[in-house]
């Protein structure tokens, strides 16, 4: 009777040892099936997590190297060789006697007005005219100014004007700058391409702005006239163009500015208020505070003007023709209102010949080419409202 009781528990026992070795295989085949099921999933969805977000870093790279590009090649390039700058300072035809005995001129600083200046002395009833910004190419009494039209007084451009002869544009492109209000800015001249760039302007019935340096050789006046007669806006852009001096003080910058508006003055007849700083309002090279100029410039209710396009003829870049006119067109395609930075010196061959694509295509667009006058908002880098400055 106990042998068999012990045998039944011992079956029982054996059944259930079976029971639960069966049940731990069991479940050892489910977890040797399912686990890696599961890692296999939680892997995927990681490597999946992960290419996205190297896609996303890869876009982000892109974009970004794309809007530096486009910021390059639209805005500033920093726009001015400045490693130059001294260099063509001495090739303008002034020296540094010629600066003393103009700084030394009472009719430079008499008065901080120096429009009235320039007025009371001439004894010209229409030299009030020039203070208030107006656009006068009579010539101030007893002033020697007398000299031959060189170019033709051509209509202001509206965008009307077609070369279809030249280079055909598709539809796609006259949409990109149909319309548009675009403003040609040529700095650093006169230069010996100077006449060439105003003969193209003529061929194409466009008019564009001049911010020139201090050139008191008989050609560059001819070429400061010749500006002013075709119906151009001329504007400053420093006498010296010598970042080191201009840069140097108030006072340094104060006497280089009356040097070349007089000397414009002195020259055309006309009192320009647009002025360009040399390297921009915003350039970092000079090292000064630029509020200080800013501040001069509006006590004497002279506006100053950046850009927003650029060729990048002054990168230190030796762009082609072809790469300038399409930097150009680029930049000009992103904007509504363009205001186009474009170099006139003597090295600038690439340049004069960029712009018969560049006016071509513009024209043919029907975009409007204008320049700038004091009612034009400028397009500034650092701006004047945005210490209080403009005391206009």
């Amino acid at each position: 009777m106990d042998d068999t009781r012990r045998e039944i528990l011992n079956n029982i026992r054996r059944k259930k040892r079976v029971k639960r070795l069966r049940q731990a295989i069991i479940i050892a085949i489910i977890c040797s099936i399912l686990l890696p099921t599961i890692l296999c999933v939680v892997l995927f969805n990681r490597i999946n997590t992960l290419e996205k977000k190297i896609n996303q870093l890869a876009a982000g790279k892109s974009s970004s190297q794309e809007q530096s590009e486009k910021i390059e090649k639209n805005l500033y390039y920093q726009a001015e060789d400045y490693s130059s700058s001294l260099e063509e300072s001495e090739k303008n035809s002034y020296n540094e006697e010629e600066i003393s005995a103009a700084a030394k001129q009472g009719d430079i600083a008499a008065s901080d007005n120096t429009a009235g200046t320039f007025a009371e002395k001439s004894g010209n009833k229409t030299i009030s005219n020039y203070a208030a910004g107006a656009d006068v190419t009579e010539k101030p009494s007893g002033s020697n100014t007398s000299t031959k039209n060189t170019g033709k007084q051509i209509p202001e451009n509206q965008g009307n004007n077609k070369k279809t002869d030249e280079i055909k544009v598709s539809e796609k492109d006259r949409k990109k700058y149909e319309g548009k209000e675009i403003y040609l800015t040529f700095d650093d001249g006169p230069s010996s391409n100077t006449s060439e760039i105003l003969d193209l302007l003529a061929e194409y019935q466009v008019k564009a702005t001049f911010f020139v340096i201090g050139k008191t050789d008989e050609q560059s006046k001819e070429l400061y006239r010749r500006i002013v007669e075709e119906g151009h806006s001329i504007g400053m852009h420093s006498y010296s163009h010598d970042y080191k001096q201009i840069y140097k003080s108030q006072k340094a910058f104060e006497t280089d500015f009356k040097q070349i508006k007089k000397l414009i003055y002195d020259t055309t007849g006309v009192m320009t208020d647009l002025y360009r700083f040399p390297g921009g309002s915003g350039n970092t090279v000079s090292g000064a505070d630029m509020s200080i100029f800013i501040r001069f410039l509006g006590k004497e209710k002279v506006n100053y003007y950046d850009w927003n396009v650029a060729s990048g003829d002054a990168t230190g870049v030796d762009y082609s023709p072809e790469q300038l006119s399409e930097n150009v067109l680029e930049g000009i395609a992103d904007h509504t209102r363009s205001i186009v930075l474009l170099h006139d010196t003597d090295r600038k061959g690439n340049t004069v010949t960029s712009l018969k694509t560049l006016l071509s295509t513009l024209t043919q667009c029907d975009a409007k080419l204008l320049k700038l006058d004091n009612t034009v908002k400028p397009i500034q880098q650092v701006r004047s409202s945005s210490s209080e400055l403009n005391n206009k």
